[in-house]
């Protein structure tokens, strides 16, 4: 790819932002153009947000005027770079980061693929509390799905099969438009050697009665309820292309509500907001859950 052609801009999604979020720009911003900073918070932080803007003069700080949901924030972000002629789209998490050389060996990594046409996102390998091993066989794999934070979204193709779906909302965002690429014949690729730090959440580790370990992230009511009907929605509109990817999400809907029932708190709340997330999707009311 040549050089003069090889420009990455950045979004990272803000909401209810805390104080790491510094650092966390800190470990990409110099190696990009812009960062587009999409604020979903309903509260802004001043403080906070005044620091940011500090970090550097290629933080661009946009109020989204409340919550419109990841994928729209993302689509601002996108927006933003198409008119400011960016290849890349690097997309972020407020809780990722990444360290060392970490986010170098992944810009190397994309600037010397020769097929970048037919690539539609390059990722780094996550390291969470789930999956914390940073050992894999192979430098580089095809995957049919990854998480959005760290990503190098290939910005033409984007514009060829269509933006982040926003009726999403939060939850699915990244598998639907990985799923997406796929059907259209766009690869994802999975860079091994470039690991990106990434918070899920607050982990709790639960005994089942075959004294097995069973790690659980506890989201509350609302983020059950997306979870839930984002994940039939991604049956509905997928299964076709992907029965085994579907199955397995109708199968992790029954796991959700037996995890809540056994080991989880705010049982009854986050059962009626499942049920709702069951109800919605049949009546087809998609976007926000307000």
């Amino acid at each position: 790819m040549n050089k003069n052609n090889f420009k990455v801009e950045g979004v990272v999604v803000l909401y209810n932002p805390e104080i790491n979020i510094l650092n966390n720009i800190k470990s990409y911003i110099n190696k990009i153009e812009k960062l587009y900073i999409v604020d979903n918070s309903e509260n802004i932080n001043e403080k906070l947000i005044d620091r940011i803007k500090q970090i550097s003069d290629k933080c661009i700080y946009i109020n989204n005027n409340g919550n419109k949901g990841i994928a729209h924030a993302l689509n601002v972000g996108a927006n933003k770079a198409i008119i400011n002629d960016a290849n890349w789209l690097l997309t972020m998490d407020q809780d990722s980061s990444f360290e060392d050389d970490n986010f170098d060996s992944l810009l190397e990594f994309a600037y010397n693929i020769d097929s970048y046409k037919s690539i539609g996102i390059i990722s780094p390998l996550h390291s969470t509390h789930l999956n914390d091993s940073k050992e894999e066989e192979v430098d580089v794999e095809e995957v049919l799905t990854v998480m959005t934070s760290g990503n190098l979204v290939n910005l033409d193709i984007l514009k060829k099969i269509g933006f982040f779906k926003e009726y999403y909302f939060i939850d699915s965002v990244d598998t639907e438009y990985c799923l997406r690429l796929n059907i259209n014949g766009y690869k994802i690729l999975r860079y091994n050697k470039s690991i990106l730090e990434h918070n899920l959440g607050e982990l709790t580790i639960h005994k089942t009665i075959f004294n097995k370990e069973l790690r659980l992230y506890n989201h509350n009511k609302i983020r059950k309820y997306y979870i839930t009907r984002n994940k039939l929605l991604i049956v509905k509109e997928y299964f076709r292309y992907f029965p085994k990817l579907g199955l397995s999400y109708i199968k992790s809907v029954f796991g959700d509500l037996k995890n809540v029932i056994f080991h989880e708190e705010d049982k009854v709340e986050k059962i009626k907001y499942m049920l709702k997330g069951v109800y919605d999707f049949f009546t087809n009311k998609l976007g926000n859950i307000n």
